[in-house]
């Protein structure tokens, strides 16, 4: 992973944190690349915690590659953050069940390989700003986790 991709990541774990913090919830984050969530939100009184999943691009969203088995992903919650290095980044609350309705597959056309080598994607224009298919229910929608006290 490159350097600038890799601190796009930590600006948008980072942004996460400060947008759920604000929100009432304590956060705590987990190691850079470790598989799974990168961090967890946690209500006051701990009966809460919500792993997630961050994703952030650095200007104008690109489709996210879910590798070859997205139905291993047990993360619940991730959030989408585009133009993460801007002065207002948008973020995208969705679920782990909304990703894997809307998940895409590479259909082999250019790539020319088998089924059973073809990545899983989830498409950028569903969490573009302005895009025909933006998921605006969850955009900066932290609510959508609930009421974390």
């Amino acid at each position: 992973m490159s350097n600038d991709k890799q601190i796009t990541g930590n600006i948008g774990i980072f942004h996460a944190a400060s947008e759920l913090s604000r929100s009432g919830w304590n956060v705590m984050l987990t190691v850079r690349n470790a598989k799974g969530a990168d961090l967890f939100a946690i209500s006051a009184d701990e009966r809460v915690m919500h792993p997630i999943q961050v994703k952030a691009h650095a200007n104008k969203p690109q489709d996210t590659h879910l590798g070859l088995e997205p139905e291993s992903y047990t993360t619940p919650w991730w959030v989408f953050i585009a133009f993460a290095l801007s002065p207002e980044p948008v973020c995208y609350v969705i679920s782990l069940g909304e990703i894997r309705d809307r998940m895409g597959r590479d259909p082999g056309v250019r790539s020319g390989k088998p089924e059973h080598q073809r990545l899983f994607w989830l498409h950028r224009r569903y969490y573009t700003p302005g895009s025909d298919f933006e998921m605006i229910e969850a955009r900066n929608a932290w609510h959508r986790l609930g009421q974390p006290r």
